[in-house]
């Protein structure tokens, strides 16, 4: 027997340990079931890591050190196998190797000071005056690292008009970002990435305003086409030259319709919820718009592009400049009227909205709509409430206006449907090592394996369930939907979601301004894409002008009749769909 296990030990271990393999980042995440009898000590760094975190999630410690070390000694800059390896120790009261173990996370750049802090496991490290020192060289690190990719000469003060010098800086950093990170290459090689800089350099020095200088970088970025890639002015700039009216929109049947109404002119005037926006300053709504922000918005995907222009980013400009508006009502009568802009403080004032509503409908139908995963809060009323949803005969889960955030917000929703474990979406990054390029000239990528979620143990809900969708699903809302028709649990009713996730770098440029880029591309576990299509629904439905302006949910209602034929005749669904 040597310092390792034996082969024979191992092959025994590998047919109980690739049954269930757990990853720790999401807690209780299970990798994809891997074929036995193949595992080797050659086997990657990271496979061996997700061995170990499996024995150390059944409190093998003794094990589970032992794949962290041989992880660690295959790939010595994985500091997430030496953080690992750091807490079995400290389980197995060994304080003088969790010191060295946390000594060799810190070597590879493990900076995540409060993990380590917070971390229950260490807290018989903390009388040790290795601790105290130890901390010290933890906080250093993670403040060396701030300082070197995103340090103070990068947070220059705001300014009326940036100098010629920070607007090129600010373009040369969003330049280098992207080309270093942006997960879609090809895109980058396509459009001649090094050529768009050059393209822009010209233009960005000759910027006669912010708001110019702002719009050139937006526009070099939304080339890309991608829904994760922005640049985002100062607040300051945001406040004075990206502000809109008090009013709320949307695209229904291909037109600008109101669905709120808040300016005190226009509501004395006539206009209401359900008219449609026909002109901007004498111009077709949508050609204003496509030459006001359209070259500027950052999207995947029509319907994405819809969404930013005719409902989040509507009519937005500079808050002192009037426009005049053309409507039309349902009779077809058009009336005109002067906007004003108003404040984005104000706006957000008076045009709030809830994360989370969950209500019965008849024949015990529940529905729950979820408009964002950002606060975890979210999954908490979820469970609040699953003592109500458990006794429902159907469950709607309403995703239409979700723009994403946590993805394990909606997992944690997830868990609830189902006894048994299923797949997320597969992730891509880029592997990005300067030693390859100069030996081989490649840019090679990384695909993880395709991780399991378990079913809760507490919570569990056996009947009908349908999710709806739409255009403004998009992010974490999209892996959500992913997961969902991976457990082929149910119907997605509704619209193409928006077809944009990924794990976005942020960054920041002078005075005051930021951006980010997508860093990772996600897919099926068969590897089927949807970033830059969409995902379709079972059953594509979409809200009606008419059923609007009756206050009917087109979309809501069809999912409602479809639950009831279920609940009529259970084999009912169609199958095809979930197949």
């Amino acid at each position: 027997m040597s310092n390792h296990l034996s082969r024979t030990v191992i092959n025994a271990l590998c047919k109980v340990v690739f049954t269930n393999l757990i990853l720790l980042p999401y807690a209780d995440v299970y990798a994809a079931e891997l074929t036995p009898n193949t595992f080797q000590w050659g086997i990657s760094s990271v496979e061996n890591e997700l061995l170990g975190i499996k024995a150390f999630r059944d409190d093998d410690q003794v094990v589970a050190l032992k794949y962290f070390d041989r992880a660690y000694e295959i790939d010595p800059s994985m500091a997430s196998a030496a953080f690992y390896a750091a807490l079995s120790t400290a389980k197995l009261h060994q304080n003088d190797k969790t010191f060295l173990w946390l000594e060799r996370a810190l070597q590879s750049k493990f900076i995540n000071v409060k993990k380590i802090k917070n971390t229950k496991d260490f807290d018989s490290l903390h009388d040790d005056p290795r601790w105290a020192l130890l901390i010290s060289n933890f906080e250093s690190a993670a403040q060396r690292d701030s300082e070197f990719w995103d340090g103070v000469s990068w947070k220059t003060p705001y300014k009326k008009f940036l100098t010629e010098n920070e607007r090129i800086a600010g373009l040369s950093k969003v330049w280098s970002e992207i080309k270093y990170n942006f997960i879609f290459v090809e895109k980058l090689e396509e459009l001649g990435w090094d050529n768009i800089y050059f393209r822009y350099l010209p233009k960005i020095r000759s910027a006669k305003s912010n708001l110019e200088y702002y719009r050139l970088l937006s526009e070099m970025v939304a080339l890309l086409h991608d829904g994760h890639t922005n640049v985002y002015p100062s607040q300051e700039d945001y406040d004075k030259y990206y502000t809109q009216p008090l009013i709320y929109t949307e695209l229904i049947e291909d037109k600008v319709i109101l669905r709120w109404v808040g300016d005190a002119d226009l509501l004395k005037g006539g206009v209401a919820r359900g008219d449609e926006v026909v002109s901007v300053n004498g111009i077709p709504v949508k050609e204003y718009m496509e030459k006001t922000l359209g070259s500027s918005i950052s999207f995947g995907t029509t319907q994405d592009k819809n969404i930013r222009l005719y409902k989040y980013q509507f009519l937005k400009g500079p808050i002192d400049e009037k426009i005049v508006l053309g409507f039309r009502d349902s009779s077809g009568r058009i009336k005109s009227f002067i906007v004003k802009r108003v404040s984005n403080k104000k706006r957000e004032e008076v045009l709030t909205w809830s994360q989370y509503k969950f209500k019965m409908l008849a024949n015990g139908i529940a529905y729950v709509r979820l408009n964002s995963f950002d606060d975890e809060e979210v999954a908490k009323l979820f469970l609040a409430d699953f003592s109500q949803i458990s006794e429902a005969r159907a469950v709607i889960l309403d995703v239409r206006e979700n723009g994403g955030g946590n993805a394990n917000v909606g997992f944690d929703i997830l868990r609830t449907l189902s006894p048994e474990p299923f797949p997320i979406s597969r992730s891509t990054i880029r592997n990005y090592r300067s030693g390859s390029r100069t030996q081989y000239g490649v840019n090679t990528q990384y695909t993880y394996p395709t991780y399991k979620i378990p079913p809760s143990t507490k919570f569990q809900f056996q009947g009908p369930v349908v999710i709806l969708t739409a255009a403004q699903t998009f992010s974490a809302a999209e892996d959500f939907v992913v997961a969902f028709k991976n457990m082929k649990r149910g119907l997605v009713i509704g619209g193409i979601t928006a077809g944009s996730t990924g794990q976005p770098l942020r960054f920041s440029l002078p005075g005051g301004g930021s951006a980010r880029v997508c860093t990772k591309k996600d897919t099926f576990p068969d590897g089927t894409e949807f970033v830059g299509k969409g995902i379709s629904p079972d059953i594509e439905v979409y809200q009606t002008i008419t059923d609007f302006r009756s206050n009917k949910d087109t979309v809501l209602e069809f999912a409602i009749n479809e639950l009831n034929r279920q609940l009529i005749n259970p084999n009912s669904l169609i199958q095809n769909n979930l197949n």
